[in-house]
């Protein structure tokens, strides 16, 4: 009995024992800290492919071209990951020009097999908006009256200078058309459409000039205050060499004269390029009023608007 009593109180080897006992939890910790900090960098890695992708599927993506940014994105994925995007598990959708791209992986644990932990699962999003840009207009003229010729004109700024990519014309003929609001001829025709390629640009407005006489500049009409008809015959007086006014989208002053829609542009405002030549490839309506009463514009036409997104251009990031 001495010694079982002796030997119960006998604390040597105690450090040992304990040790061994707390060996495998602190295995456990050790590797866990390991494997976090291998899962975070992998998980980086694999984060900064996802936003690669994105960005590239999203700059070439036009709405309905699916197949081809979803391609692109798995080239990028491939580019930047190499034999490791074969184990990537990717999810691509598209929705409102915005390009969404999930990865799923997993980063294999070098300490936690002791925890029955042999892989560590990652997954990142990553989201791109790709804005679409008007690449090409194509206008059709529903109606114009009035005495004035009035010229409307998509403006573009291209290397730091406006340039006129495309314009449509009225020229009056008979002041009593149209219960005497007057009409005459537009270039193109009636319901004839033509479409104007826009190029490259970092901004767009549309313009419209006016002239009172009826006739474009270097013209006047040979019958003025004599007849209902309007004549015009080519001039070299300084008097016909410009417009009388103009109206520009791009003027807080005179951005009011231009109905979308039924909607009149508020005076003051500076109208995004998306009120202007909408992306949904439908026709939008088009009104100018010249000055002479805001009632019943006096130009109407519809627009159409091609769109796509430049590559690279305007494309960012949103989650």
């Amino acid at each position: 009995m001495k010694y079982l009593r002796q030997f119960i109180k006998d604390r040597r080897g105690a450090t040992a024992i304990t040790f061994g006992l707390l060996l495998v939890p602190l295995l456990g910790f050790a590797g866990l800290a390991v494997d976090y900090s291998r899962a975070s960098n992998d998980r980086s890695r694999l984060q900064n492919a996802a936003d690669a992708a994105a960005l590239a599927a999203a700059s070439v993506f036009t709405g309905s071209n699916k197949a081809a940014a979803e391609a692109r994105a798995r080239a990028f994925l491939q580019a930047n990951l190499g034999l490791r995007a074969e184990d990537i598990n990717l999810n691509f959708s598209t929705e409102n020009q915005k390009v969404s791209i999930t990865l799923g992986g997993h980063t294999s644990t070098l300490f936690m097999h002791v925890l029955n932990k042999d892989n560590m699962p990652i997954n990142v999003n990553a989201t791109a908006l790709a804005p679409l840009k008007p690449t090409t207009a194509k206008i059709t003229i529903d109606k114009v009256t009035g005495y004035w010729f009035k010229k409307v004109s998509i403006i573009v700024v291209r290397n730091g200078k406006d340039v006129v990519v495309g314009t449509i014309k009225y020229t009056a003929t008979d002041h009593n058309l149209y219960n005497g609001n007057g009409g005459g001829k537009t270039d193109p025709d009636i319901n004839v459409p033509i479409t104007f390629d826009l190029g490259d640009y970092t901004k767009l407005y549309l313009k419209m000039e006016i002239k009172n006489d009826g006739c474009d500049v270097g013209y006047k009409d040979k019958n003025a205050g004599k007849s209902r008809y309007v004549d015009c015959i080519a001039t070299n007086e300084s008097g016909y060499s410009k417009y009388n006014s103009t109206l520009k989208t791009d003027d807080p002053n005179t951005v009011n004269h231009l109905f979308v829609d039924g909607v009149q542009l508020p005076v003051g405002s500076k109208p995004p390029l998306d009120d202007l030549m909408n992306c949904d490839n439908t026709p939008h309506s088009h009104a100018w009023e010249d000055g002479g009463g805001w009632a019943n514009q006096d130009f109407y036409y519809k627009i159409t608007a091609a769109c796509k997104s430049v590559d690279g251009e305007n494309v960012r990031l949103t989650h």
